[in-house]
């Protein structure tokens, strides 16, 4: 008898989202008509219905829900609809818990909150119709009568095509995301509205490149770039990648030795030069009259030092790279990188010498090279815990510590003090 009633509900539920279905048809097609007809087409409030009208078609199905509400509370606000099954589902690694209805999918995320969803509209394009009815609106309210409407839909309608966009982007269909946030920067670049949203131009430029579309990404990191939004320079050195991809090198040079000169400490843009001489064919040691002549011009940059440290780690010449390090902290104690730099440089040198150590048949060789590691992890021990006071949130840091304060535990009782602080430190986080 459940059975039966499970089944005449699920038929009732069906029927009416056909008329729902149907009725939303019919008040396309009435649109449709209106902006047909010359009367009514020249009118301001035309557009503005019919935009209106794509955004309750586009909000229907997920009427009063929204991302972050608890599994729970979705379905008591869908309580009308049934849930046609759960599933699993596994998206580049990632595991939701999704719940199937008819016209959509629910996905919640491992600890049962909404994390997006997927619809199915009677009509295709909802949120592009609306934005195209709100730019024919204001191009006929000529006295601006209408301007707090218009500027109201746009900012609602700004926020859904960020709730598809990201949808479309968990579920790796970015080209749907990439046209999405162009949608959500329509909205918002609108003169009603004049906002710069510069986090959704960076957005864009990564979605473009995932898509392929690496002629977009180009334009979209340029436009972070100009607006001052560079992530602290790592955006240089992700434009200069899509330039290496379309083979324009010369160009990616000119932008990553601009990155170089704003933000000398920054790894990805040194990595980035290095890379793209080598792929030219040239010599990646050339990477270092670029930051020479900054040296040159601004002798007391602890940064560059830094920066020159790095390209010689690069190039596995480790003498100098530890002296460009030491000079760096010679500029500037408190130069977190250069002390971390040291850090890990020694520390990374006594595993490498404890992996050779362990294949040493000979014990007296052995213990010479046990000697060894231990004066390297001496030496790496005050710069990693000067990086940590300089930065304490820092996860490779306090994965380092622990290990070095786990070796030296038995040593002393304060190093094994140390040692389950970090580890209870590292749980937490």
């Amino acid at each position: 008898m459940k059975k039966i009633l499970f089944i005449l509900s699920l038929l009732a539920a069906t029927h009416l989202m056909a008329q729902n279905a149907s009725k939303t048809l019919s008040k396309v097609a009435k649109s449709d008509e209106e902006i047909q007809n010359p009367k009514k087409a020249v009118q301001a409030k035309t557009w503005i219905s019919r935009a209106e009208l794509f955004v309750e078609i586009w909000s229907e199905p997920v009427k009063n829900v929204m991302p972050g509400m608890s599994n729970r509370d979705v379905r008591l606000v869908l309580a009308a609809e049934k849930v046609k099954e759960t599933v699993q589902e596994d998206i580049e690694g990632t595991p939701y818990e999704v719940d199937v209805y008819d016209n959509k999918k629910l996905y919640y995320d491992d600890k049962g909150m909404l994390a997006f969803w997927s619809a199915a509209y009677p009509v295709e394009g909802t949120l592009f119709t609306a934005l195209k009815a709100y730019e024919e609106a204001i191009s006929l309210d000529g006295k601006g009568s209408n301007s707090k409407k218009i500027k109201a839909g746009l900012e609602d309608l700004q926020i859904k095509f960020q709730t598809d966009a990201y949808a479309a982007y968990n579920l790796h269909n970015y080209r749907v995301a990439l046209s999405n946030f162009e949608g959500s920067l329509a909205c918002s670049g609108n003169p009603l509205i004049g906002k710069t949203d510069t986090i959704v131009i960076y957005y864009v430029g990564l979605i473009a490149r995932a898509a392929g579309d690496n002629h977009k990404a180009l334009e979209y990191f340029g436009k972070a770039i100009d607006l001052g939004y560079t992530q602290d320079g790592d955006l240089y050195a992700a434009q200069a990648e899509v330039l290496q991809i379309l083979n324009d090198t010369l160009t990616s040079v000119q932008l990553l030795t601009d990155g170089l000169a704003k933000y000398p400490a920054n790894q990805s843009i040194i990595i980035g030069l290095i890379n793209t001489f080598l792929q030219r064919g040239d010599d990646p040691k050339k990477v270092l009259p670029y930051i020479e002549q900054a040296q040159q011009n601004d002798p007391d940059n602890s940064s560059l030092y830094y920066a020159q440290g790095v390209v010689y780690e690069q190039l596995e010449d480790f003498d100098n790279a530890v002296s460009a390090y030491k000079l760096s902290l010679e500029k500037d104690v408190d130069n977190f990188y250069s002390n971390y730099a040291l850090g890990a440089f020694y520390f990374n040198k006594a595993v490498q010498v404890q992996n050779v150590a362990a294949m040493e048949p000979d014990d007296k060789k052995y213990a010479e090279m046990v000697k060894d590691v231990d004066a390297y992890f001496d030496l790496s021990l005050p710069y990693l815990e000067r990086a940590y006071e300089l930065k304490d949130s820092e996860i490779a840091v306090l994965e380092s510590l622990k290990s070095l304060y786990f070796r030296l535990r038995e040593k002393s009782p304060e190093m094994q003090q140390k040692y389950e602080a970090f580890n209870a430190k590292l749980q937490e986080m």
